[in-house]
């Protein structure tokens, strides 16, 4: 390592090892240009391309005689503070031919893959191949930190660790840091003395925590030297929200990792993080989608259900969907219910607390009613997880639909034991021959999933219009006398059936009204007429970020800005979540084209307080085929936007000939 000053012009530090290793000689004195020591050529190169950057964008390569031999080294630098980290590390000699031959082997298996399980075990298999590390692991975080073990590849030589669980106090916040800043992590010797910085008296303290070569802190020493491991290289596996993981490679004895295998490794792991993330996106797409479909509704000219019949005919659907043994529907002061659920008493003091401790229109969960402050002291028997969804019907006292789940026992495998007096965990002295510590986990129930609440927040805006259907329905049929109470109802079921309660645009119903409208008009008279589909990038981190509130702030925001920037002729409506549509009528291709891009550039200014980044949107976009549908259309506005957000987000992208044709299914 060397360390130079931040203009990389001056050599202010050098490893003890850089003769050894590279046979570059260095005086001592700091006076020494970078140009003195690596050549003018390759000391040019460095400069002028670390010149107002933090790190090189790519590896130098360049060759040095050591000990009567031209060997080839790598460099990479990166900026700490004041000085600049350069990192030269040997290249060593092998089959490029066939080292590519194996990535794009096991690159095509991961696009392959069907579904995580089947991604993640090819990835840890084509990761030891290219290694040859005795063990490599994905360790998945959950919401606590606790890492758990999803997938392994072993030659046997190191204990499995697969299904195991690691606390959080293993990787501790400034680990998880560092891993942003440094996505790879390689220990060849976790053993080996530390390789001094010379001169040691310089008086200069650089922070190596983003170096590639630092040495591992003495408490990593000693975990490993727990674990058995000499080896050691961790690769991040960054999601939407953050760090969703780490791939881990373990060995038992050193193990170098040279540079172009280690770029190989990197290139997999994250081909697999945006497949992974793929694979989810599209399950939890098919989910909503079910959900969204599941409240079966009346013809227009019958009469709608009441809450008692839409409980009674979609309950069994709903209990499968969120995987619950009871629901029940607290309205109006009277609780219907079916499956197994409490008492209804039981349910009315639960709403009751909800109404004071729950303010706003998020649905509330649970898994562990027996400890949570608004349910711990009321009967709830083996009833030990709820998901409560508020309606927001009655300004005075909101309608409830809660989803009720029993105790689940679980069994947790822990690859180290709690010690008696803390409660904290400790390691195993001797983890091969030690049995993963087991803990069961009772009075909880199953814990409710993201896609699961996002889902909750759709049903209860559907359930919301079909009760509001049936009250108007009934003030309709009683109340024919009292005119305005009347006029004031249906008024209120006008904006219900057709404006979000949040955004006050158009929803879902009303802007596919729209759109069946235009699509008769093309019909009949060719009119061209185009869709954009867009949703926000990366909404739901600004969600876990910032809170739900500040999220509900961007989407009434960015609605508000969309809607006002349109033509007279022209509509937005809300999809769903953070979907949003718009019709473009009497456009061309073209016309839509620019459209798109004048909303995503007028997006990306939007300025929302308490929020310190920017919006941005992907818009897929479909123009009016012969024989087109609704859904169509929109399957194939959808496929688009979906490719805009593999292509990097933000930006638009039109609907291709391999999308959804006219007259297909839609999925």
């Amino acid at each position: 390592m060397l360390v130079l000053d931040a203009s990389c012009r001056r050599v202010c530090q050098v490893s003890a090892n850089l003769t050894e290793l590279t046979g570059l000689e260095w005086s001592g004195k700091t006076e020494d240009s970078v140009a003195t020591l690596l050549g003018k050529r390759l000391a040019k190169r460095v400069e002028d391309e670390m010149r107002g950057a933090p790190r090189l964008p790519g590896p130098l390569a360049f060759s040095r005689l050591v000990q009567g031999r031209r060997r080839r080294f790598q460099l990479n630098a990166l900026r700490s503070g004041d000085h600049v980290l350069a990192e030269l590390e040997p290249l060593h000699t092998s089959s490029k031919r066939r080292l590519l031959g194996t990535v794009n082997e096991s690159l095509m298996q991961l696009a392959e893959a069907p579904h995580q399980e089947a991604l993640l075990d090819s990835l840890v298999h084509a990761i030891r191949q290219l290694t040859g590390h005795d063990r490599v692991v994905v360790c998945h975080f959950d919401s606590d930190w606790h890492g758990l073990m999803l997938a392994q590849a072993s030659s046997g030589k190191l204990p499995g660790l697969l299904g195991q669980r690691f606390p959080a106090s293993d990787f501790p916040l400034s680990l998880r840091r560092s891993y942003e800043r440094t996505p790879v992590r390689k220990i060849t010797d976790a053993q080996a003395p530390p390789v001094t910085l010379l001169p040691s008296t310089s008086g200069i303290n650089v922070d190596v925590m983003g170096s590639l070569l630092r040495a591992p802190a003495p408490e990593r020493q000693a975990y490993l030297a727990r674990m058995g491991v000499r080896g050691s290289l961790s690769l991040a596996m960054q999601g939407d929200a953050g760090l969703w993981g780490l791939v881990i490679c373990h060995s038992a004895t050193p193990h170098p990792v040279p540079p172009s295998i280690r770029d190989a490794v990197r290139a997999l792991v994250q081909m697999a993080t945006q497949r992974l993330l793929l694979l989810r996106a599209r399950q939890e797409a098919r989910y909503l989608e079910r959900v969204q479909d599941s409240l079966a509704l009346p013809a227009p000219q019958e009469e709608p259900y009441s809450p008692a019949q839409l409980l009674q005919q979609q309950a069994a659907t709903w209990l499968e969907l969120f995987r619950s043994t009871g629901v029940a529907l607290c309205i109006n002061g009277k609780v219907i219910s079916t499956g197994k659920v409490p008492a209804s008493a039981v349910i009315e003091q639960l709403t009751a607390r909800l109404e004071t401790a729950h303010a706003h229109n998020r649905p509330w969960c649970s898994r562990n009613l027996r400890n949570d402050p608004v349910a711990r002291t009321l009967p709830l028997g083996n009833h030990c997880g709820a998901m409560a969804i508020p309606l927001a019907m009655n300004p005075s006292q909101r309608t409830w639909l809660v989803f009720f789940r029993p105790e689940q026992v679980e069994t947790l495998y822990w690859a180290m034991q709690p010690t008696e007096a803390s409660g904290q965990f400790m390691m195993s002295t001797d983890l091969a021959r030690s049995a993963a510590w087991r803990e069961e986990v009772v009075g909880k129930s199953e814990a409710w999933q993201r896609v699961e609440r996002l889902a909750a927040v759709d049903l209860g805006e559907d359930l919301t219009l079909a009760i509001s259907a049936y009250e108007i329905s009934t003030l309709n049929a009683h109340l024919q006398t009292e005119r305005q109470a009347l006029a004031k109802a249906n008024q209120r079921l006008e904006q219900l059936a057709h404006f979000d309660p949040l955004t006050q645009v158009w929803n879902r119903y009303r802007i596919e009204q729209a759109i069946d409208a235009e699509l008769v008009a093309a019909q009949r008279y060719g009119t061209p007429f185009c869709l954009l589909l867009f949703d926000v990038d990366n909404f739901k981190a600004i969600n876990d970020t910032y809170g739900h509130a500040l999220g509900d702030d961007v989407l009434v925001a960015l609605a508000a800005l969309v809607e006002g920037s349109l033509r007279g002729c022209d509509h937005l409506g809300r999809w769903g979540g953070e979907e949003f549509i718009v019709l473009a009528t009497h456009s061309d291709l073209e016309a839509a084209v620019g459209l798109a891009e004048r909303l995503r550039t007028l997006i990306a200014s939007l300025e929302v307080t308490g929020l310190e980044q920017s919006i941005t949107v992907s818009i897929g976009l479909a123009d009016w085929h012969a024989g087109d549908s609704c859904k169509t259309m929109i399957g194939r506005a959808d496929a688009a936007m979906y490719r805009a957000k593999r292509s990097g987000r933000n930006r638009v992208e039109l609907a291709q000939g391999t999308d959804l044709e006219p007259g297909a299914k839609a999925p």
